[in-house]
């Protein structure tokens, strides 16, 4: 069993350079700090740390348990604040974390007694947070249902297809679905499910539709769009500001337009009457920004 106790000392040697300057740190004396960092290692069965003369440095034990060892303290800082109800951290997608929650974090911090940490993020590193404890709600948009978690949709997003104000469908409000068949478009981030939705609205035509760039944001794209490089599908609600100026060029899908899900996660095992439970039960009664 690992006691966090000489983890804790074992981070403070290796951030602070040696077991002089950790002691300074963490208020223990010097041989305390080494004896802790000796416990841990007899624990583990393993060299984490280098003495000599010239001061102290990672093994290569040593560098492979640095990452657990802060995820162990991660977690139990997250543990405490459970527990103690003063904290709640949200993890966002970067669509819905810069694009759609914003107001409702305004919202959140003027209306409760608790304070909130946000974490902006790809879909994929989101859910991996979530599952390893180190954020206690998730906002994405989409889940891949590993057990023990609840997810429920929180609300839907037009897709439109944006192009630069040059293109020869500038000028038009609207175009039909076919119209997207054989198209080149940029990419934004991997791992959105924008190929699932693709796949789902258009069937086999989806197949059809090439990526020419994996720009990596939403960001990236409305740029590239604007410079002359592509068009691509985003949220209408991510190209207001831009449509707005005429920066670029919004076209909506004639029909039922795509639509973007997004999701929010919880674990099952976290009380009813939880942090995560009340910010989740926050958004679904929230009005619409």
């Amino acid at each position: 069993m690992i006691d966090l106790a000489p983890v804790a000392t074992f981070l403070a040697v290796v951030r602070h350079g040696g077991f002089r300057e950790a002691a300074k740190h963490t208020g223990l004396s010097q041989p305390a700090v080494s004896q802790q960092v000796k416990r841990l290692e007899r624990s583990l069965n393993a060299t984490l740390i280098d003495r000599s003369n010239a001061g102290s440095s990672l093994t290569d034990q040593g560098r492979t348990f640095l990452p657990y060892a802060e995820h162990l303290l991660t977690v139990c800082r997250h543990a405490q604040a459970a527990f103690e109800k003063k904290t709640i951290v949200v993890g966002a997608s970067s669509n819905a974390g810069i694009y759609l929650l914003q107001p409702y974090f305004k919202m959140y911090t003027e209306s409760s007694q608790q304070e909130l940490d946000v974490v902006i993020g790809n879909n994929t590193s989101i859910a991996e947070k979530l599952k390893g404890l180190e954020i206690d709600v998730a906002v994405m948009e989409w889940w891949d249902h590993s057990p023990g978690f609840s997810a429920a949709l929180w609300r839907s997003e037009e897709l439109v297809l944006i192009v630069p104000p040059q293109h020869p469908w500038a000028d038009l409000h609207t175009i039909p679905r076919h119209w997207l068949k054989g198209l080149t478009m940029l990419g934004g981030e991997s791992g959105t499910g924008t190929g699932r939705l693709l796949r789902s609205y258009l069937g086999q035509d989806a197949s059809t539709i090439n990526v020419s760039m994996q720009l990596g944001s939403t960001e990236a794209v409305k740029h590239a769009v604007h410079a002359g490089l592509g068009v691509s599908l985003v949220m209408a609600s991510a190209v207001r500001r831009e449509i707005r100026d005429g920066w670029i060029r919004a076209v909506a899908i004639e029909e039922i337009p795509p639509q973007k899900e997004f999701y929010l996660i919880r674990r099952k095992r976290e009380v009813e009457d939880g942090p995560a439970s009340r910010f989740i039960e926050f958004l679904r009664s929230a009005p619409s920004s």
